[in-house]
């Protein structure tokens, strides 16, 4: 259930997964020897209302492994942020896209979620999935690495740096929170992780009588230590916040701390520009040398994040289809406005 894997330096949607096959080397381990690319990764940006502390960092990675966080005990965040293929998502589950119709033009791949189940938690049948998993419209983005350094979140930014507290409303961080708005959103979603109408009351009440990770096997020696000394989701709070409350604001707080230290700075691109020249193998450099010469990849992926962080009109799909960052933004003309395509959304 659990793995941690060294940095990534690219998301891979779909489409960049067909250009692994033009490029393997450099898109998934890059070098460079522009000066741009010589850069270290700056120091993680850790908002003021949310310092990093080793007691919610324990917190946060008990609690994205937990698939008792879902309504039906069947999906954790983990189930597709997968560590192993870079925090996203490598299945391949069919959405029918805007025509709610499968097997068109429009059908996109997503990630697959919980089953349909209504306010009491029991089984109904979808209209569009029937009895099976409801598939989301967007595919699972990665969930470590260049994320914690990102102003927004999601493939349309609706994450934003500025978190409110979805129970009081009130702004817990002007900016810099953009993972504490993403890391809760998934827990109340019906397609993703919950049953219809769930809210915070029943994700406390579920959290509070659940035994911590008791479905989960193989636990790493970190999360097993822990486990030992505090046996239950009050005690884990206790110890985080300094005192039992279970909130939506600290699930927020601790999920986003656990990501902040998923920084994967030790990769081979880290030691060439440290000075090992064997770091990076022939086929890497030959790669590198190709999206110089013959992509427009860098105007965008520059390194040492490979992102810049914005979003980009590629023309793809029609805005019929997803309006992508201009759902967020109602802005049409936007400069950055992204109309990527669903199956790289989420």
């Amino acid at each position: 259930m659990f793995s941690e894997c060294p940095r990534l330096l690219v998301t891979m949607t779909s489409t960049q997964r067909r250009l692994l096959h033009c490029i393997p080397a450099f898109l998934y381990l890059a070098f460079s020897t522009n000066p741009a690319a010589t850069q270290s990764l700056p120091s993680v940006p850790v908002p003021a209302e949310n310092p990093i502390t080793e007691e919610k960092r324990i917190l946060g990675k008990i609690l994205f492994w937990e698939e008792q966080l879902s309504s039906d005990n069947s999906t954790a965040c983990g189930s597709c942020h997968i560590p192993s293929v870079g925090g996203t998502d490598p299945r391949t589950p069919s959405h029918p896209g805007p025509d709610q119709v499968f097997g068109t033009d429009d059908d996109v791949i997503g990630s697959r979620g919980v089953r349909r189940s209504d306010s009491e938690n029991e089984r109904t049948e979808d209209p569009v999935f029937g009895t099976a998993s409801q598939v989301t419209r967007r595919a699972a983005p990665s969930f470590f690495g260049m994320s914690a350094f990102a102003p927004d979140l999601f493939w349309d930014g609706r994450a934003s740096s500025r978190f409110v507290d979805p129970e009081t409303g009130a702004v817990s961080i002007a900016a810099g929170g953009a993972l504490e708005s993403q890391a809760i959103a998934p827990i109340l979603s019906d397609v993703e992780m919950a049953k219809e109408g769930r809210d915070w009351d029943d994700v406390r009440l579920k959290l509070e009588e659940a035994v911590p990770l008791a479905l989960a096997t193989n636990l790493p020696a970190d999360t097993a230590a822990a486990l030992v000394v505090t046996e239950t989701y009050p005690e884990l709070f206790d110890r985080a916040f300094g005192d039992s409350r279970i909130t939506a604001e600290r699930i927020a707080f601790a999920i986003a701390t656990y990501e902040r230290t998923l920084i994967p700075d030790q990769t081979p691109w880290d030691r060439f520009v440290a000075g090992d020249e064997s770091a990076l193998s022939e086929q890497q450099q030959i790669g590198w040398e190709n999206i110089q010469e013959h992509t427009v990849c860098l105007n965008c992926h520059q390194p040492p994040q490979f992102t810049d962080h914005l979003f980009h009109n590629i023309g793809l799909p029609p805005a019929g289809e997803d309006l992508g960052r201009q759902e967020v933004t109602n802005d049409g003309e936007s400069e950055h406005d992204n109309r990527w395509r669903s199956d790289h959304d989420k």
